[in-house]
């Protein structure tokens, strides 16, 4: 009996809740989930799906899709294992690869037929050079700090050279690229580490190289990149003082090319496809540091010379070097074939004289048609005569344009200008002429210069507590003409601007304070 009663207690409970009603929350709005499948916007059936299977592939043909250098008997050791052979041989079976899968034509046209993707996985590897680019490859590493290659031997050769087989119109060749790696110097090499030559679109970055004598050449071609780099420049000067001719001395970065001397379509008014030319080399987010021994100068820091046509460097560092922008046109036959726009955005430059020898600067140009300086910062530690010194020596040129920074400290003028169209908007320009000589205190000297101007800059004062009470801001000497000095302020300066041709068609006007 008591089993039955509560067997019907049970019963009447479950019709209980059966026809209870369910308690809603009216403060939140009842909402109905309806699934994607089932839904007006199911898109499961746009998917594109394999009709006949995936392709089934072994575990080795898929480790082949990316060649590596192990393959071919490269072996990491730090040891004079010499490794050339192998990361060359390496080179050479992926441009095989590749051209064999296009039937050896190229796409698109201009192209090679042949490329590859190299692998250099995590170690040290000894070589002694030279290294090839046989076709278009990227050879790259695991990564800064974790694959090195150890230059050996002697010799003045290039160790990585991306010298392809031209295939664009006879002119360049295209996409070669070396990353995520490091270059050690271990032996007394005096070449190049990387040589980019005639290419156009190749790629160079996330790169370390330690005690090198020049750590990259760029040499024709366009549309070129380096960034993200590290160059610890270990060599110094080979002569003091020398600074003439391609590759005659040590630099962290080269860019050059060449009209042939005039040669046919390299003339100063038929340029457009010299062979020679080299255009459009982009350089950012790096910085160099040189090596000082007291008895050297040490390295410059970039090197641009005759048919470089345009070069655009952004957020760049070159500490303790000798020249840190270092234009010149020493073979070029007209200025329509030198240095044509050089773009420097936010450089900052550290120059050393340690061997007193005086021609160390933050930027020195000979010949060239156009330099944007934007907020670039310059500043010798041990200074030369002169920071910035802009030469005209061979042919009327040079437009020269500073958009604010700060230029400091020189033993004379620390802006020597003698070109056409120099031009100073704002900054700070202090701590000029410590040499002592009257006319080297100024911190700008036009000398036999034109179509110059000063505006909205800050002389004598650097902002942070220094005031130099010796200098004086600008002189336009007796044969410069058409040149304007306007609004600048001169704090603490030993007196105003000086026009010493006032019958120059010159301007000196709206100065604030100068004594």
């Amino acid at each position: 009996m008591k089993i039955l009663s509560l067997l019907g207690i049970l019963s009447i409970m479950l019709i209980s809740l059966a026809e209870a009603k369910p308690v809603v929350d009216t403060s939140v709005p009842s909402q109905t989930y309806t699934s994607p499948r089932h839904s007006e916007t199911d898109i499961s059936d746009k998917f594109v799906k394999a009709q006949r299977g995936t392709t089934a592939r072994r575990e080795a043909e898929r480790i082949a899709d990316q060649t590596n250098v192990l393959d071919f008997g490269v072996v990491a050791s730090a040891e004079k294992h010499d490794n050339t052979a192998g990361f060359q041989a390496s080179i050479d079976a992926a441009c095989a690869k590749v051209a064999s899968s296009s039937n050896n034509h190229s796409y698109p046209s201009g192209a090679s037929s042949g490329g590859g993707d190299i692998f250099v996985p995590q170690g040290k590897y000894a070589v002694s050079g030279p290294i090839l680019w046989t076709c278009p490859v990227h050879l790259h590493g695991a990564g800064r700090g974790t694959t090195t290659i150890i230059w050996n031997g002697t010799g003045a050769e290039t160790l990585f050279k991306l010298s392809a087989p031209l295939t664009d119109g006879h002119r360049f060749w295209r996409h070669g690229a070396l990353s995520d790696l490091d270059i050690v110097n271990d032996g007394s090499q005096t070449g190049s580490a990387i040589r980019v030559e005639s290419c156009t679109q190749c790629e160079v970055y996330n790169i370390g190289t330690y005690g090198m004598y020049r750590s990259i050449v760029f040499v024709g071609g366009q549309h070129n990149n380096l960034h993200d780099f590290d160059f610890m420049q270990g060599h110094v000067q080979e002569k003091n003082g020398k600074q003439k001719g391609s590759e005659s001395f040590s630099t962290s970065i080269e860019f050059y090319g060449s009209d042939h001397h005039g040669g046919s379509g390299c003339t100063a008014s038929d340029n457009g496809n010299c062979s020679g030319r080299a255009d459009i080399l982009s350089i950012y987010n790096g910085s160099v540091d040189a090596a000082l021994d007291g008895m050297h100068e040490p390295t410059d820091c970039i090197y641009v010379h005759d048919f470089a046509a345009t070069m655009w460097v952004k957020n760049l560092n070159c500490n303790q070097v000798r020249n840190g922008i270092n234009v010149r046109c020493d073979d070029s036959v007209s200025i329509n074939n030198c240095p044509q726009f050089l773009s420097l955005d936010r450089i900052e430059v550290e120059t050393n004289n340690t061997t007193k020898t005086n021609i160390n600067h933050s930027i020195i140009a000979d010949n060239f048609a156009h330099i944007v300086c934007m907020d670039c910062e310059f500043y010798a530690s041990q200074p030369g005569i002169n920071n910035v010194a802009l030469y005209s020596s061979r042919f009327h040129s040079g437009n020269f344009q500073s958009f604010g920074g700060k230029i400091q400290s020189s033993l004379g003028p620390c802006v020597l200008i003698q070109i056409d169209g120099a031009q100073f908007h704002g900054g700070v320009i202090t701590s000029c002429g410590s040499s002592g000589g009257s006319d080297n205190q100024w911190g700008i000297q036009f000398r036999g210069a034109t179509n110059g101007s000063v505006d909205h800059v800050q002389f004598c004062h650097d902002n942070v507590g220094g005031t130099d009470s010796k200098m004086r801001p600008v002189l336009i000497d007796k044969t410069t003409t058409y040149t304007i000095v306007d609004g600048n302020s001169l704090q603490s300066c030993a007196g105003p601007s000086e026009n010493r041709n006032p019958h120059g068609h010159n301007l000196i006007t709206n100065e604030v304070g100068g004594g």
